[in-house]
């Protein structure tokens, strides 16, 4: 199980703002530390985990992809579209009504919003 995906970030509120605004991804927890907090958010299985690190530089991991499951794909791409940040177009593989689009979060991070079939 994965309990965890750390991303290191230079703009954490910022990061913690976005997330909470497109998906509702709660603050699960805050470790206060000498560097600097360290923010969980999800409520799930899975969290997200933001540690503040003032040099943290856009990350450009490729071949790497963070899923997040989302209830109405198309309303989560009107939020997107409403701050301009560029999405893919939706792809459906045509398996049980599956679909999902990717786009770069503000830390470079490559996201994809997964809507699993009706």
């Amino acid at each position: 199980m994965i309990t965890h995906v750390t991303v290191q970030t230079a703009k954490q509120a910022e990061t913690v703002e976005f997330y909470q605004w497109l998906l509702g991804l709660p603050v699960a927890r805050t470790l206060e530390t000498p560097n600097g907090p360290i923010i969980f958010l999800g409520g799930g299985e899975t969290a997200l985990e933001l540690i503040a690190n003032d040099t943290a530089e856009p990350i450009n991991a490729k071949g790497l992809t963070i899923g997040f499951a989302v209830d109405d794909l198309d309303k989560k791409l009107v939020l997107l579209d409403s701050r301009q940040i560029r999405h893919s177009d939706i792809i459906a593989p045509g398996h049980d009504g599956i679909r999902f689009a990717y786009f770069t979060d503000l830390n470079g991070c490559a996201i994809q919003l997964f809507e699993a079939g009706k």
